[in-house]
């Protein structure tokens, strides 16, 4: 397609979320209604030429570029994907919403508050749609539980709680990545996982964490004979929401026996509700009687379902980037808005604030604020 139902795409890396996210946009074309405007794949960039390569020609990229500064001058391209590490997720996207055109970023949205703060600003200021990826918002399972909660299904909201664990740090060839340098990922676990658990936690209750009192851990001291890990292995959190739920947060790198264990709770007056992402197409729910019931959200009134294939068909991880990459393109289009089912710049702030706020506590021993700065 040509015109206005297209929409130019620049995405600054490649590697695993790379890979995400291309196929989240290779799949518009197939489940988006056709007033969605349609991804044009035109340049990816990365630093390692033979993987960038290889990855445009898998993912189906027109150009590949090594300097990421020819995408925000390319007047094809209408939206900027920032999925490299966190470290190059503020210079590039700045320069991008400056330029005029709309931006995408991978969580965490920035290395900290300060940055992530100015990122937002940007945004805001130059008028150009923005999202965070943060793809739990996709799961139906965890959008009917947001609207449970929002209709009083659950009464009075006592407690959030949730656990992401997996174990990649205990590798026996474990090789230090930009992952385990704070100057370029800024925290650990904290953010790569934890950060997921922050923002649905705020998705699902509608309300910011005000305290937080916690503790970290650097389970794996070393990596081979490199230089010694400087981030997180393992974080657990006691948040206070502004509704005055309490939160229970946990993760870990070192969980052996968890390739990826994604679980979340809720509880309040009325009943409570759960959800594992090992069983992403179903939620469940407890009322005021205590007993579990299954419900399968592949169903009509699925938000998605109805893109995809009949209901009962089931959908996967990798299907809510292509829920969000739609999302996206619509809001490009003038069909909706980001929020409040995707994340805006906003809420990638609000979320680094909260992460910056666990950091303080685990390093001060003491309960931290939460304090969130406005536009």
């Amino acid at each position: 397609m040509t015109g206005r139902n297209t929409v130019g795409v620049g995405m600054i890396g490649h590697a695993f979320m790379g890979k995400t996210h291309s196929i989240g946009y290779r799949d518009v074309a197939v489940i988006a209604p056709l007033d969605v405007p349609r991804p044009r794949l035109k340049a990816i960039y990365g630093r390692d030429t033979a993987r960038l390569e290889e990855a445009r020609e898998r993912y189906g990229w027109e150009r590949a570029v090594s300097d990421w500064k020819e995408i925000i001058d390319d007047p094809d391209i209408q939206l900027v994907d920032n999925v490299g590490p966190n470290s190059i997720h503020v210079e590039p996207i700045i320069a991008a919403a400056l330029a005029g055109k709309h931006v995408y970023c991978e969580k965490p949205l920035a290395p900290d508050a300060t940055q992530s703060f100015e990122m937002w600003k940007v945004a805001r200021e130059a008028g150009v749609k923005h999202m965070c990826a943060f793809n739990y918002r996709f799961f139906p399972a965890l959008q009917l539980a947001r609207q449970m909660i929002q209709e009083g299904e659950l009464g009075d909201i006592y407690h959030f709680r949730s656990n992401f664990l997996v174990s990649s740090s205990l590798s026996e060839n474990r090789v230090k990545s930009w992952r385990d340098d704070k100057t370029l990922a800024g925290s650990g676990v904290l953010g790569d996982l934890g950060s997921h658990h922050i923002d649905i936690s705020r998705f699902l209750l509608s309300s910011d964490p005000v305290r937080a009192t916690a503790v970290t851990g650097i389970a794996v001291g070393k990596a081979g004979d490199q230089q010694r890990i400087e981030t997180d292995d393992l974080f657990a959190a006691l948040l206070t929401y502004e509704n005055g739920a309490l939160g229970v947060l946990e993760a870990s790198r070192v969980a052996g026996g968890n390739m990826v264990t994604s679980r979340i709770e809720v509880d309040g007056s009325r009943g409570s509700i759960r959800f594992s992402m090992q069983n992403l197409n179903e939620l469940e729910y407890a009322g005021t009687d205590k007993i579990w019931r299954r419900i399968n959200v592949l169903r009509d009134g699925d938000p998605y379902q109805k893109n995809w294939l009949p209901p009962g068909h089931p959908l996967g991880w990798v299907d809510t980037f292509s829920h969000e990459a739609m999302h996206m393109l619509a809001a490009i289009g003038g069909l909706g808005e980001i929020a409040p089912i995707g994340a805006t710049f906003r809420d990638g702030y609000y979320c680094a604030e909260v992460v910056d706020a666990i950091v303080r506590s685990a390093a001060e021993g003491a309960t931290a604020n939460v304090t969130y700065r406005n536009l």
